[in-house]
Formats: structure tokens, sequence, C-alpha cells
């Protein structure tokens, strides 16, 4: 936390406001784009894994009816083939064990009855049969039907053995972990408990005037049963077959096939659902315990598999969510920087000091919105720059999950189908066959013909009799059963529950069915005379005797109960309001949820149904009247029986609108950030401002000491350095402004004294001047050439000395007023020194202050070559460096001591000046000074007996670049 607010810290005050816009735009984005897109994928995950949930119960319900049907009918066949009279007597006749004629010919006689009776079911392993007179018959599925015992006791096996067998529910099938009760003594006994431990086992007893004859035990090849009974092709999807003791069977992996699986995991419901954690992942586990049987069934689903989706979808979510971070950045971008510029133009302004502000243009900064506060135009700016992107992203997300939602539902419902769909084809396929075997027994086929001759006798419809009461034993659901022969006449009529006779529902199924091959016929749906829907089959008996193989014998009608198709798919719902019903080739009704439907015919331009006929499966959005539906069908393989799924569109879009009041809240919390963030963001910028605001009036109101304290690195703090930067500049010019005014009184004052110090010399120029040029006329008559000269020297070094010019003067004029001076003083000292003259062309046309050189020159002559007899040396150099200009004065005069050099360079009037020295060099310097301030230096070297060396460093001045330091 000390870490984040230090952060905060740093980032608020060491960055621009651009950047503070940016940051704080691009945060709230990724915050409500991330958090809405993580918890509406969590709310619309949910919901997903709840419908895969709802839907595999619903595919369990379905595989469990496919099990307890397919169980149901071998159960039926069983217990038929073990009332078979000469079934029966296979098993309790005695037999020599080494009459191998005999055996062979019971083995025979039992295979064709097994055949005949079991062996459609391709997941059917083996087929056991014991007898009382200890016969043992082992039928295996590729190898057929032999004698497996010779030492084998029925009693002994019954007792003993079978303790175990007996412990299980007859006519139930069950899994044999492991017999645990081997014989030593029997191996036949020992080889039969090894061909049951670790199968699905089924078995029956075989009674005889309720006295145990024999056994007849079937097992089953579970990875085929297992395929048989699943109908499952995700590849992530795990499924498995347990006992209700929760021991696994089998599994369509085995690696994940568990040795036991933990009660926890599994409810005491009938059918439950949960999510566990596996292997470091999240599993949907469903259970579903099968009611009557001692199994289950679970599956194990990944959630991320369920969840998992078209990949184009992520594609465009996550290009648009890129689209809207760009576009919040841009837009950030643009409006921090027009909203800094102005405060960017101002600061540059004040950065470039007090003179530029006065010689610059007055600034006109382009301000977006001029009359809006800036608190408004943040608000503004954050509602445009996250609210209204995110707002799109969320609106798009919303749309993907209620399109993927919708795909999901449509993906399981379409599965659902399919498992409806096997289950109706399993039952139909049972009524083909079983209607099959029953018009090509011998006995139906012998009545058949008979009824050609002659009438029948109760006799034989005690046969027929006998066989309906078969199939209606195997099948309950068949109600009723009519056989017609060659010229429709009716000649058997097992009526029950109020049926009616075909040939007064519909007389025309007859000239359909000669048009058939003897195929099975769906004739329709109709109702019994208690108003209850039954379903009517039809089929042509054709004759199996090989004289006349094909001719038409007659007709079969059955009728079933409609109840039986309802039945597939009651158990199941497709969402809350949805439902099934089947369709015939011709769009009849033949079942529904509403009874009341039953036998309806729909209208052929009905919008539900009208497309579906067209095809074998699919599904479709359809509108019927101001509803839309979603609707999912598929065809069966017998009749062209159509399984139509039909679920409101408003059921998907109530449960999503949850996702649209998350939202709403959502925004609203959203909402109320925004505004605090705008609200603290205009505090950091408008505060200062207005603080800066307050202080500029104070400015303007004469208070000078006003100052900002801003901490910050941004644009304002940038602008408070240069406020108060502008303001010490101020106070600075001031001050100097009052200085400069002094010092421009002191140097006046200072100039008027030498001049007055000059006039105090030359009491009244004009008559010196007359009297020299007199002296000069008088000179030159007598031949006196030295004194023409030095009157002539003197009279200009005069005349300039004072003239009336003040203030600067152009370096040549100084240095012809110096070279005067030294014509007098060569004269005068009779060529005792020589002058050495070193300056350069560009020196002469600079300005100076006036009278410098003169008093610098006197005293090098006075008192360093006045000294010496000959060969003094005076040397003036002069050269311009950079912006400065460099004077030296060189003597080999006498010099002067140590102390006398540092008394010197204090500046203090020293007895080496004269009262004929005119201006002393403290005057010089203190002129200087006062002129250049600290952009003019000087310094003095003097060793004594070898001279002295004076240097003068001025800045460089032109008319056209005056000095403008003391301004």
């Amino acid at each position: 936390m000390e870490r984040l607010k230090l952060f905060l810290t740093s980032f608020l005050y060491n960055h621009s406001i651009r950047k503070k816009l940016l940051f704080c735009s691009v945060l709230l984005t990724l915050t409500l784009a991330s958090a809405f897109y993580w918890l509406s994928e969590a709310f619309v995950s949910r919901l997903i894994v709840q419908e895969k949930a709802e839907y595999q119960v619903n595919e369990f319900k379905q595989t469990a009816n496919y099990f307890k049907s397919l169980f149901a009918d071998l159960d039926a066949n069983t217990n038929k083939l073990v009332n078979e009279p000469s079934f029966q007597k296979t098993v309790t006749e005695p037999f020599p064990q080494n009459d191998f004629i005999q055996i062979a010919q019971r083995v025979q006689s039992l295979s064709g009855e097994i055949n005949d009776t079991l062996l459609y079911h391709n997941y059917v392993d083996k087929i056991i049969v014991l007898g009382k007179n200890n016969l043992v018959y082992l039928y295996e599925y590729d190898n057929g039907g032999k004698f497996a015992g010779t030492d084998f006791k029925y009693a002994h096996w019954l007792n003993e053995s079978a303790a175990y067998l007996n412990k299980q529910q007859e006519g139930v099938p069950f899994y044999v972990k492991s017999s645990g009760n081997l014989s030593k003594n029997a191996a036949d006994e020992q080889v039969l408990d090894g061909m049951l431990a670790h199968k699905i086992a089924y078995y029956r007893t075989i009674r005889l005037e309720n006295e145990t004859v024999g056994t007849l035990i079937v097992t089953f090849n579970i990875p085929e049963f297992a395929k048989e009974v699943f109908n499952s092709s995700d590849t992530d999807e795990t499924l498995q077959l347990l006992t209700n003791q929760h021991l696994p069977i089998w599994s369509n992996k085995p690696s994940s096939l568990d040795k036991e699986i933990s009660p926890s995991f599994l409810q005491s419901d009938d059918a439950s659902y949960k999510i566990i954690h596996k292997n470091g992942r999240k599993v949907l586990v469903t259970y579903f315990q099968i009611t009557s049987y001692p199994f289950e069934l679970m599956s194990e689903f990944p959630i991320y598999s369920i969840l998992k989706s078209d990949g184009g979808t992520h594609s465009l979510v996550f290009l648009f969510g890129l689209g809207a971070l760009v576009f919040v950045m841009i837009l950030s971008f643009w409006f921090a920087g027009t909203l800094s510029k102005p405060l960017f133009e101002l600061t540059q302004g004040l950065s470039a000091g007090v003179d530029a502000l006065n010689e610059r243009a007055p600034l006109e900064p382009r301000i977006m919105f001029p009359n809006y506060r800036v608190r408004s135009k943040l608000i503004a700016y954050f509602v445009l720059a996250t609210f209204v992107p995110n707002l799109l992203f969320v609106l798009l997300l919303t749309y993907v999950h209620y399109d993927n939602y919708q795909n999901k539902v449509m993906q399981l419902t379409a599965s659902t189908i399919q498992q409806v769909k096997r289950n109706i084809n399993d039952s139909l396929k049972n009524y083909d066959r079983l209607t099959q075997q029953l018009i090509y027994h011998p006995e139906i086929q012998l009545t058949m013909r008979k009824s050609e001759t002659t009438s029948l006798q109760p006799s034989d419809n005690m046969v027929l009799e006998l066989q309906f009461g078969n199939i209606k034993q195997r099948k309950r659901e068949f109600l009723s059963m009519e056989l017609y022969n060659r010229t429709r006449e009716r000649i058997y009529s097992g009526m029950y529950a109020g049926t009616v006779p075909i040939s007064k529902t519909d007389p025309r199924v007859f000239e359909k069915l000669d048009q058939s091959s003897g195929e099975l016929q769906l004739i329709g749906t109709y109702r019994n005379l208690y108003m209850t829907p039954v379903l009517t089959f039809a089929r042509k008996i054709s004759s199996s005797s090989e004289s006349n193989l094909g001719s038409p014998l007659g007709y079969l009608i059955v009728n079933v109960e409609q109840d039986m198709l309802n039945n597939i798919f009651r158990t199941i719902r497709i969402g809350d309001s949805g439902y099934f019903f089947l369709i015939d080739a011709n769009g009849t009704i033949l079942s529904h949820d509403n009874d009341d439907l039953t036998s309806h015919v729909l209208e052929p331009g009905d919008p539900l149904v009208s497309e579906m006929m067209q095809q074998q499966s699919g599904s479709y959005f359809k509108h019927a009247g101001t509803k839309q539906y979603m609707v999912f069908y598929d065809t069966a393989s017998y009749f062209g029986v159509k399984m139509v799924g039909i679920v409101p569109s408003n059921e998907l879009k109530k449960k999503v609108f949850t996702l649209i009041w998350y939202s709403a809240a959502f925004f609203v919390l959203f909402g109320i950030l925004i505004m605090l963030t705008a609200t603290w963001i205009s505090s950091l910028i408008s505060k200062p401002l207005r603080k800066l605001q307050d202080l500029m009036h104070e400015v303007n109101g004469g208070n000078f000491e006003a100052r900002m304290n801003h901490k910050g690195r941004d644009e304002i703090g940038a602008l408070a350095r240069h406020f108060n930067n502008m303001i010490k500049r101020l106070n600075e010019l001031i001050t100097e402004n009052y200085q400069s005014k002094i010092r421009e009184k002191e140097l006046l004052f200072l100039e008027k004294e030498a001049q007055l110090h000059a006039l105090q010399q030359q009491i009244n120029p004009h008559f010196l001047y007359n009297t020299l040029e007199s002296i000069k006329w008088m000179a030159f008559r007598q031949g006196a050439d030295d004194i023409v000269e030095m009157t002539t020297a003197l009279g200009q070094f005069f005349r300039g000395s004072i003239s009336k010019k003040s203030g600067l003067v152009r370096m040549s004029e100084e240095l012809d007023h110096l070279e005067q001076y030294l014509r007098i003083q060569k004269i005068r000292a009779k060529n005792r020194f020589i002058v050495i003259w070193d300056v350069s062309e560009a020196l002469q046309s600079s300005l100076t202050v006036k009278l410098i050189l003169q008093p610098i020159v006197e005293n090098a002559i006075l008192h360093g070559l006045d000294t010496i007899e000959a060969d003094g040396l005076l040397m003036i150099k002069g050269y311009i460096d950079g912006s400065h200009m460099h004077i030296e004065i060189l003597d080999n005069g006498m010099g002067m001591s140590e102390a006398k050099l540092q008394r010197l360079r204090m500046i203090k009037e020293e007895s080496r000046e004269t009262n004929h020295s005119g201006i002393g060099l403290a005057n010089v310097f203190e002129r200087l000074h006062l002129y250049f301030h600290e952009s003019f230096t000087w310094d003095i070297d003097s060793e004594l007996g070898r001279g002295t060396l004076v240097r003068l460093h001025l800045p460089v001045l032109t008319e056209g670049n005056p000095f403008t330091s003391s301004k």
C-alpha cells in the first residue's frame, strides 16, 4: 500500500497533464473493460455450465431409458426363451456325458433358439445355460455354441458357487467384480466363475412346475455395451459406468478410470451435478442413478471445454477492445494537449523573460470551449473518453455472450434431440423386428394360409392369442392386434383398451400396404373409445414357404399405446418452457407434451414446421405471431417421423437479461467513479490555476512579494515556477532600475568633477588657446620647431580634455587625445623614452568611456619613466578577443614594491598621483565600474626596478550595440 501511495504521489507530481489524463483514462477504461469482461464471463459461464449440466442430466435420462429398454427387451426375450418347452426339456432330460450325438443335438437345439431370440444384440458376449441334468452350454458371440462341461455338478454349483449369484435380483443386470467363492473341487465351476468375473451379467432361473431345473446366464461385452448405451462424440468428455456402490466398470478414457470414485463427489439424489477441482482444473461432474438397476452414470467435462467458443468472437471482442483503447489514447492525447497547450505557451512566454515578453506580440492561446470551466470540460472528457467506448464495448460483449449462450443452448438441445432420436429409433426398430418375427412365425404363416380355404377354429384363435400374448409380454405398450386375409376379411382381433378396427378408422390402409414391399408402415395416430391416442402400425404378410415365397397372405395391424413415445421425452426439458413433439411425414402430431394436441394435423403453411418438412435435420429461428422461437428437429430412421424441439427465444433473453441488469448497476457505479475521478483530476488542475489567478490579482494590486508553492513538475508546476521567477525578476528590475539611476547620477557627477578639475587647471580656455597660438607663431618665425610642436600638442590636448562630450567616445578619439599628451611629454623629457603603439583597427572603432587612458599613462611617465635617464620604453597595446577589448600599458620604469602594489590593487589613492596628474586612477576605475559593473575588470603587475603593466578588460561597445547591463 505504501508503494502504491509513493507511486501515485510520484506520478501526480512528476508527469505532465497529458500523461496524467492519458494514464487515468486508460486505467479507467482497462479497469471497466476488464472488470465487466470477467464479471460477465463468469455470469454467462455459470449459465452455460448450468445449461450443460441440465442437458447432461437430460442426456443421462435418455441414456437410462435406452439402458432400460435394452434390458427390458433382453429380459422379455430371455423370459420367453426359458419358458419354451423345448428349452426346458433340453436342460432337464438326462443324457450320457459320452454320447456326443445327443450332446450335439442339444447344442444345436439351444443354438437355434438363442439365435432366434437373443443374438440380434451385438454387445452380448457369452450365453451360458446350466441344466439340472449337468448340462453346461456356452454360446460365444464370435464362436457359436458348444458343450463346455464334463465334471460339472449343477446341484453343487447351485448350493456352493452360485451363492453370490442368488444374492442378485433375477432379471436385473449386475456387475460381477469377483465371485469370491471359487470351488476348489470342480474345474468347470472355476472356469465358469472366471467367465463371470469383471463382467456385467444377467441371469434367469429355468423353472418347471415351480422347480428350478436350470439357469441361463448372459454376460456382456462391456466396451461394446457401453458404446451402445452412451452416445457421445465429444472427445473432451469422460464418461463412466459405475455400480451403485460407486465402483467403476467402464470409461471411454481408460487412463482416467479411477479405482474407486469418492462418494463425496456423488449425491444422494437420482441425478445431480457439481463442479470439483481435479488434477488442477475445474471439472463439471454429472451423476445419474438408474432407477431399479444397480448402475450409475457419470460424466466429467472440463469447464474450459464447455466454455470454449468460436475464436472469431473472441478476436472480434479483442479487436474492438483494442480499437476502443486506441480511441481513448488518441482522444486523451488530443484533449490533454488542447487543455495544456495554453498553459504550455504561457509557460514558454514566461520562461523567455520579461524583456522578451515586452518585445513579442501578446499571447492569445486558442482555448477549447472557452465558456466552460475546466471541471466541466474534464467531466465531459471522461464521459466521452471512457464511458462511451466502454458502453459500446459492453453492448458488444453482451451481444457476444448472448450469442455464445444461444449457440450453446442450440448445440445442447440438438444433442438432446439426438438422444431422443436414438431411443425412438430403438423403439421403432423393436416394433419392426417383433412384427417381422410375428408374421414369419410358422404358426402365423400356417393360420394365414388356412384362413384362405376355411374358417378358423377356436383352437386357431388360441394359437394367435398365444402369439400375441408373447408379443405383449415383451412389449407391454402393444394394445391390440388384427389379422386380415388377402380378401381383407378380418380373421383375428385381439382388441384391448377400446381400440377401433382399422377398417373403420382408415379403410385405405390396405391399398397402401399393397404398394409396399413388406416393411412396417406407420398408419397414424388415432383415439380409442376412451379418447386415448394410440399409434397404428401395419404390415403386409407375405409367404415364407419355398413353393410360393413372397406371395401375399394378408395384413397385420398393431395398435401401440402412444404414451410410450411421450415417456421417451417426457422426463426431459429444454429450458423452462420448451417442449417436444413428434410429427409424421404428413405433419400430423403423433405425440406431444400436451395430449390435447396429439393427432392434431399441422397446417402446411405453419411457420414453425414448413421448413423442417423439406430437410432431414437442422435448427432455425422462426417468428409466429409476435413471438420468436428456436426450432430444432431431426428425422428418425423409420417412417419419416420427425422429433421437434421448440424453445421460445424470450426464455434465453430472460436469463441474459439478468446480465443486463448487472451491467446497468455496474455502469452506475462506474459513473460515480468517473465523477469522482473527474472531480479529483479537475481539482488537481483547476485548484492551482485558481490560486495562480488570485496571485496575479495580488501582483496587479502591487504585491510583488506574492509566491506560488506548487511541487509538481507538470505544466502548472512549470507555470508556477516561471511565475515566481517573473515576480523575482520584476523585483530585480525595479531594484536595478533604482540603482542604475543612482549610478548614472554618480557617473555624471564624476564626469563633471573631472571637467571642473580640468577647468580649474585651465582658468580661461579661450585665452589659453589664443596665447598658445601666438606662442606657436612667434616660435615659428624664430625657427623654434620644438616649441611649435609642443604648443600645438598642448593645444589639442586641452581641447580634448575640456570637450563638452560626455558618456562614451570612440576609442580612436581617446587614442588621439593620448597621443597629443605623449607628444608633450616626449618633448619635455627630451626623448628619454620611446612609445610603441600596437592597437588593432577593430578596436579603434569601438566605444569607451572618456578620459580613461591618459591618467594611467601619466602615472606611468611621472612615477616610472621620469626616474630613468635614457632608454625608457612605453608600450600601448590594444586588441579585441571575443566580446571584450583588452588594453595593456607597459613601462620599464622603476616599478613599485609589493606592498605598494597591493594597496594600488585595493584602489586607494597613492602619493604617485600628484596634483599635476589631473584625474587620478581611482576616478578612472570608479567611472568604469559604474558604467560596466561586473563586465569591467582590471589588474596591475609591477616589479621594483623593472617596470609596471596595467591591463584593462572592457566590453566591446559599438553604436549599433550599446552596453545594456546597466539599464
